[in-house]
């Protein structure tokens, strides 16, 4: 066998590099159910030649909100690290249209719009508990599994794209910082994502999500206080979305991101709706039903 002596160093046309412009990357989505309207604003860095973070926090942008005949500007919050404004400045509604356009000072400007799709109730919801054991430190535990279902009849006629989320808000105890031998329970909330449908194929059909959750202890603390063993579930709320093509794509894509742990399989590309950079501006309108857990 002859081994071959050429170099394994290979130089690369520079043509095939990545672009190296920085891009303005947005993240907002809307619906009427807003207590807040936000948007994040950020920017990736260059591939080649660039030191520090993927993406750096703009601070110094101008993001507008238009309905079409009205615009109202969201103003960065410090504190919170995003842009805002209260949805009573500019109401958000089923079947219409919004845009974001976001500026800066160096000239950059990229924009999105998207339609607010209607809502749909909530047909059904069933959650099932199981007890299971599995091993925390070496020590073997005996937790709840819950699965929830959320069912719903479908539009007929039309395209149609669905989100399901499910809430678990479980009471944790935490010693009374006045008096340690007192606790005060804590809601702690975990949202479970119950992933993304569509009615291809489906259309007009009574659909349903699922997925099941593992109560477990979730830290060794709660905001710097050690909590109790002894934890109880409150509450499960269960949330359907029905959601704009872009709000579903995005999120779709973001899951199957996640999901993708072989590093032989091609990578999935984010999904982006954003005119001159990336992100996403997308709508949904969401239908919540609330469980005392029992």
């Amino acid at each position: 066998m002859l081994l071959s002596c050429e170099s394994l160093v290979k130089e690369i046309d520079p043509s095939f590099l990545p672009e190296t412009d920085s891009k303005l990357v947005v993240a907002c989505f809307i619906s009427p159910q807003d207590t807040v309207l936000a948007a994040k604003v950020t920017e990736t860095k260059v591939l080649i030649g660039s030191n520090g973070d993927i993406k750096d926090d703009i601070t110094n942008a101008t993001v507008s909100l238009s309905d079409g005949s009205k615009i109202i500007q969201l103003i960065y919050n410090t504190k919170l690290g995003y842009y805002r404004a209260i949805p009573t400045a500019l109401p958000i509604l089923a079947g219409k249209t919004y845009t974001i356009t976001v500026s800066t000072p160096d000239g950059r400007k990229i924009n999105a719009s998207t339609i607010v799709p209607k809502s749909t109730d909530i047909k059904d919801v069933k959650i099932d508990s199981t007890k299971v054991n599995n091993f925390q430190q070496g020590n073997s535990v005996t937790n709840t599994e819950y699965e929830v279902k959320v069912i719903w009849q479908d539009k007929a006629g039309e395209i149609n794209y669905y989100r399901a989320i499910s809430e678990f808000i479980i009471l944790y105890g935490i010693p009374d910082p006045k008096n340690g031998k007192n606790v005060i329970n804590t809601p702690v909330s975990t949202f479970i994502d119950l992933r993304t449908i569509d009615d291809k194929d489906v259309d007009g059909q009574i659909l349903s999500l699922n997925r099941n959750f593992l109560a477990t202890n979730i830290g060794a603390n709660i905001q710097g206080q050690q909590i109790d063993q002894n934890k109880r579930l409150n509450k499960i709320k269960v949330g359907l979305f029905q959601t704009d093509i872009h709000y579903y794509n995005y999120h779709t894509s973001l899951r199957r991101q996640r999901e993708n742990n072989n590093p032989f399989a091609e990578p999935v590309l984010l999904y982006t709706n954003i005119n001159g950079g990336f992100g996403c501006f997308g709508a949904y309108n969401a239908t919540w039903q609330e469980f005392q857990a029992k």
